[in-house]
Parts: structure tokens; sequence; C-alpha cells
């Protein structure tokens, strides 16, 4: 009997350097709530072509996402954070943000393969027949 891997974020992942189209496509393949996948494609939208969202900039502040998702700023900063425990995106710690008046830059990852959920999944090859 053969298995498949099912694919999940951290199978598509390039092996290094970030590419909006793949990371947008695990996004979608992902497990994220709606409005965590929905601010991660506001993001992918907003980031550079190296997958950034500078420091300083407004387009990751929290009340211009607010805006675009039609929620409290309060209720972003806790999705940004749930991204950022997942693995999909990575800023620089708040406690050691030095300039604490400017917005924290934003990176776009891939979560490791070790912590997608279901990155060892397989699954039984499909014979036709019913189950017996």
């Amino acid at each position: 009997m053969s298995t498949r891997t099912a694919p999940t974020p951290a199978v598509l992942a390039p092996p290094r350097g970030y590419d909006r189209d793949r990371w947008v496509n695990a996004v979608l393949a992902s497990n994220l709530q709606r409005n965590q996948r929905h601010l991660a494609l506001i993001l992918a939208h907003r980031a550079g072509a190296s997958g950034e969202l500078p420091a300083g900039g407004k387009l990751q502040e929290a009340g211009h996402l607010a805006g675009d998702m039609h929620l409290d700023p309060k209720r972003v900063r806790l999705v940004l954070t749930e991204l950022e425990t997942a693995g999909w995106i990575r800023r620089p710690d708040i406690h050691t943000w030095s300039p604490g008046y400017m917005v924290r830059p934003i990176s776009l990852v891939f979560p490791a393969a070790a912590d997608a959920p279901g990155a060892d999944r397989t699954e039984p090859a499909h014979t036709g027949q019913p189950a017996s």
C-alpha cells in the first residue's frame, strides 16, 4: 500500500527567499482562521518583493489594517500576534524594539516544517474498493 503526503504550508515553502505566489498559496492551503487568513493576504499584497514591510511604515500599522479588515485595532494586533506565533510573520521583539514610537517591521516567512500542522500527515492510497 503506497501513501501520499498531503501538501501543507511547509511543503509548499521554497527552500529560501520569498515568493509572493507561493506564500499566498501556502496561506490559502493552511488551517488559518478567517481573520488570520484575511490579514495574511493583506500583508502579502502590501509587502515588497522581498516579503518585507519596513519599520515605521503605515502599511502595517494596526489602525490602517483595522480599516481594511473592518475590525477593531486591538483585534488586528491580536491577529498579528497569532500569525507571528504560528510562524507566518516575523517581527522584532516588542520589548527590545528601541524606537518604541515606530511601527515594527514585518517579514513574511513560511512556518518551519516541524511546526506546520499536518506536515507529517500521510494518507493511504485509495484502491477504489469499499473498506472492509
